[in-house]
């Protein structure tokens, strides 16, 4: 199957949200993530509300390419970002907020296409992200080209995460 990358605004990103708590709540329901749909509804109001207070917040979605209207295609994926000081401490750097792709859909270079898409139009230099420290993400941020460079359990987390950055 055929995909394709579309830029959206944090109106337009709103506009969809709740095409957006589907999507989390598919792909927060399983491992390594176990959340149940409340999470997800946590999760993208967090990041709409996030969205509507940063000047450069960009985000990229991912829909199917499969001859369908673009209104009415699924969307397979999607990833967000902005620059923060949140992770870093001090310099802002750009931070990849979000990256999530459709269960049905993981293994297709979906993710890795947003994540690249995301990178090339946030980020001209180095960018931060916090994900859980298991290594299903790890791993594969890590062959994306990102490194640990500290482990966190931020407020009453009950898991470890891992703040990554790539160069």
């Amino acid at each position: 199957m055929t995909y394709r990358l579309t830029l959206l605004t944090a109106a337009e990103a709103a506009h969809r949200r709740e095409e957006l708590i589907a999507l989390c709540a598919q792909a927060f329901a399983g491992s390594p993530w176990h959340e149940p749909p409340l999470g997800a509804v946590r999760t993208v109001d967090r990041l709409l509300d996030s969205a509507a207070r940063k000047d450069d917040f960009c985000a990229a979605a991912a829909y199917a390419d499969d001859g369908t209207d673009h209104a009415d295609a699924a969307l397979l994926g999607f990833a967000a970002g902005w620059t923060d000081t949140a992770l870093s401490g001090d310099a802002p750097l750009f931070e990849l907020a979000e990256l999530v792709v459709a269960p049905g859909r993981q293994g297709q270079g979906i993710g890795r296409g947003l994540h690249d898409g995301l990178l090339v139009i946030g980020s001209p230099g180095p960018a931060m992200l916090m994900t859980l420290d298991v290594p299903e993400l790890t791993d594969r941020y890590a062959r994306w080209g990102w490194t640990v460079v500290d482990r966190r359990r931020p407020g009453t987390e009950q898991r470890d995460y891992v703040v990554m950055r790539h160069a």
